[in-house]
């Protein structure tokens, strides 16, 4: 079932380098998985100290913003953030990815609809994506 998986604890205690080769780490795991059409366990930000199920995300875009922020779009089936645990399009920030692990699973329709449509980057009218990494 599991075909990768990468995680990290603490970042601080990792020096710069680490941090930086586990986020291109990350950068491969995850462009992978959105060329293929995978679907991945995210554990997400405070997601484990609210004590969450990883979230259920299919892989859609790897983006590099205009800050120099790597972005992660796909489609959500299993979230954690209150409210907002329905299926639907979700943006994430790698500095803020704990762990990814590349799981079986099949993009629903509405997850197949929203990766053929692409994105163009923006959120309402803050577009602030520099450039497609991976799709």
């Amino acid at each position: 079932m599991m075909v990768r998986t990468l995680g990290w604890g603490v970042l601080g205690a990792i020096g710069c380098a680490a941090m930086a080769n586990a986020q291109s780490e990350t950068e491969v795991l995850l462009c992978e998985a959105a060329k293929a059409g995978q679907t991945i366990e995210l554990v997400y930000d405070k997601d484990a100290s609210k004590g969450c199920e990883p979230r259920l995300l299919d892989v859609h875009i790897v983006a590099l913003g205009n800050n120099g922020s790597l972005y992660l779009r796909g489609w959500q089936t299993r979230g954690c953030t209150k409210g907002r645990d329905f299926e639907a399009a979700r943006l994430f920030k790698f500095e803020k990815i704990k762990s990814v692990k590349v799981i079986d699973g099949v993009f629903n329709e509405k997850s197949q609809a929203s990766k053929e449509k692409g994105w163009d980057g923006c959120l309402g009218s803050n577009c602030f994506i520099k450039e497609m990494v991976c799709e």
